[in-house]
């Protein structure tokens, strides 16, 4: 049976005014929204011109410590960039706006996708056994830059800025490399490197084992094709009633997402407390150099309720930014025994539901509930919605049971570095938003319920993929279509498709490499996705799996891990069109993570949006708003502020008033 990936016997209203994805940034602020966005905004930033000079200035500005780069954009922290099922976070989309921080392995294929978008042919992520690094190709060579360790490495003896920038290759065979720029254990020669060169390890005179880390080649391992998934996006719509809340700090302490990681028998929280660093839990994911914090919002909404026959309202939440909990209250009117209500939030389009409580009997006034709490623990509660994009929420009445007046609160985390930030003086701002296509990204839980041709799901201590069940190739189908069954104009699609050559498979745990017990049937390797407008075909190709990568370098490399993440994208179906059919087609290899969203086109906006700049100058709160009659027009604005300036938050509200 094919099971579709969209709401089932549910109806969500249409909300007429909305803005798609209001934006407000600063003059000179690098957009952060897209990868490509971020990569012309750092180059240009840094007046980066040549190859060299833009590879250089992307190492730069993820450098992990705030002293080597203002504003300190990205810091180094373990076991807080985490999401279930799929494990560590690799998009880099999430990474930069909702975290900000993370580690080698996180920050590697950032950097890999960032120099794509730049523009450079090729960049590649290694896998070092004990360390992750990057690779960017130019002037016909591959160059190795390091933003977690903070350093690169010239070749020869001649100054860091007129020389080669040494390969991974390079200081596989020759480890003096990076030995020879030292005058002694722990003094790096001026002369030779660039500031900052590897200011830890030189302080602690490990440079060696750094240097060891590459010349014990044995196990260093090259992600053959690309290593950072694609499918997150910043696209989102505010609709009338609907205020999106950004504040510079967490809300209120101890405010953060905790993650949870399952091993296949249990929950337990992800983040590691180490006592010999001071490193706790309770803190949050703080920066351990300096005072950078996280920050986290709101998406606070009063939707207007519309009942089916069946008494029930759905009312969809999608956060641009990784949710933390939720909070609901209404206005219920109960005469008798009964009358009752009940509030439930589904993460899986509707399928199944999760209750936030029922209210029944005699009651006339505020009722409030909360997602369930799935687990409690020490530092936290993981519920129903939490480490989540979006999800449903329900509202579900008996006898002659009456609500009004519902609120909905979805608290989530952010990097308050994407914020645009006031300063003392004449701040010059921009507010755009994007043409009116809704982008939903659909909820795909492998296993899951897909049709399922000639393969099995396989699991092993909470990790898992599909595997074909015999040497012909197997498929996965999904039937996809809009939540509200409007027509589409489009979709995305995307998985990793999994070559498991050693027994050596991807570890969610730790974003590096784990043994697994699968085995495949043999065959020649086989990859694709493909879709189609009906069940039966015909099926059009999207992307085909090719097993030796390109070597631009004309140096071949045997050490790979076959591990490619795809993302594809289709702009234009046929009008009219309310499901496509997304099909995965392997054999000999396996299939994880698939990613799916759907977009349609909407009515032209043309709601009325509030901008509030809230900060404090000496103590004082100060406020700045900005009222804009159409939304789907650029807005430039100027906020004067004083001396003292400490940025509070920014809100993005579209007045209920903007529907009618």
């Amino acid at each position: 049976m094919l099971i579709i990936v969209v709401l089932a016997c549910l109806s969500i209203s249409t909300v007429h005014g909305q803005v798609y994805s209001p934006y407000v940034r600063k003059e000179g602020q690098i957009d952060t929204r897209t990868v490509r966005a971020l990569a012309s905004g750092v180059c240009q930033r840094a007046g980066a011109k040549t190859p060299r000079e833009k590879a250089e200035a992307i190492w730069r500005f993820f450098l992990t410590d705030g002293r080597f780069v203002k504003p300190g954009f990205w810091y180094h922290i373990a076991g807080w960039a985490y999401e279930e099922p799929t494990g560590e976070v690799l998009d880099p989309v999430k990474l930069v706006n909702s975290y900000g921080f993370g580690l080698c392995y996180q920050i590697a294929p950032l950097l890999e996708a960032v120099w794509k978008a730049a523009g450079f042919e090729d960049a590649r992520v290694w896998f070092l056994t004990g360390h992750t690094v990057t690779e960017v190709f130019y002037d016909g060579a591959y160059h190795y830059y390091d933003s977690d360790m903070m350093g690169y490495s010239t070749v020869g003896n001649g100054p860091a800025a007129k020389s080669r920038v040494a390969s991974v290759r390079d200081l596989e065979r020759n480890p003096k490399i990076i030995l020879a720029k030292m005058l002694s254990p722990a003094k790096a020669n001026p002369d030779l490197v660039d500031d900052p060169w590897y200011p830890a390890d030189v302080r602690a005179g490990e440079i060696g084992g750094l240097a060891e880390l590459f010349s014990t080649d044995k196990d260093n391992w090259l992600y053959a094709f690309r290593r950072h998934s694609s499918g997150h996006s910043m696209d989102f719509s505010l609709r009338p009633g609907e205020a999106l809340v950004r504040y510079f700090r967490p809300e209120k302490p101890r405010l953060f997402y905790l993650p949870y990681a399952f091993d296949g028998a249990a929950w337990r929280e992800f983040p590691r407390e180490i006592s010999e660093y001071q490193i706790r839990t309770e803190d949050g994911p703080h920066s351990q150099k300096d005072e950078r914090l996280w920050g986290t919002g709101r998406l606070d909404y009063e939707p207007e309720l519309s009942f089916n026959a069946q008494h029930a309202a759905v009312v969809s939440v999608a956060s641009p930014y990784v949710i933390i909990d939720g909070a609901f209250s209404l206005r219920a009117a109960l005469r008798s025994a009964a009358d009752s209500v009940e509030l439930a939030t589904s993460s899986d389009g509707g399928k199944t539901w999760e209750s936030c409580g029922s209210l029944a009997g005699s009651h006339d006034g505020i009722w409030r509930a909360e997602p369930e709490v799935l687990l409690r623990s020490e530092h936290g509660a993981r519920t129903a919605i939490s480490g989540l994009y979006g999800y449903l929420l329900r509202v579900s009445l008996r006898g002659a049971a009456d609500v009004r007046d519902l609120k909905i609160t979805t608290r989530f985390q952010l990097n308050p570095r994407t914020l645009p930030e006031l300063e003392s003086g004449a701040n010059r701002l921009l507010y755009t938003s994007a043409p009116p296509v809704r982008r939903t990204e659909l909820s795909i839980r492998l296993p899951g319920s897909p049709e399922v041709r000639n393969a099995r799901w396989f699991e092993e201590a909470g990790q898992g993929f599909f595997i074909p069940s015999t040497t012909e190739p197997g498929a996965v189908t999904f039937e996809i279509a809009s939540p509200d069954q409007a027509p589409l104009s489009g979709f995305e699609a995307g998985g990793r498709f999994l070559d498991l050559a050693g027994g050596m498979a991807p570890d969610k745990l730790t974003a590096e490499v784990r043994r697994t017990s699968a085995q495949l049937p043999r065959s020649s390797p086989l990859g694709e996705l493909e879709w189609a407008l009906a069940k039966e075909g015909p099926y059009r190709r999207l992307w085909s799996y090719t097993p030796e990568p390109r070597w631009l370098d004309g140096e071949r490399i045997s050490r790979l891990l076959r591990w490619p993440e795809v993302d594809e994208r289709v702009d234009s179906v046929p009008a009219g069109t309310r499901r496509v059919f997304v099909r995965y087609c392997i054999a000999g290899l396996a299939l994880d993570s698939v990613r799916i969203a759907v977009l349609t086109r909407e009515a032209q906006p043309s709601s009325k949006l509030e901008i509030t700049h809230i900060w404090r100058e000496g103590g004082r709160e100060r406020r700045h708003v900005e009222t804009i009659r159409d939304a789907s027009l650029r807005h430039p604005y100027t906020v004067d502020a004083g001396a003292g300036v400490t940025n509070e938050v920014v809100i993005l509200r579209c007045p209920k008033e903007a529907s009618r």
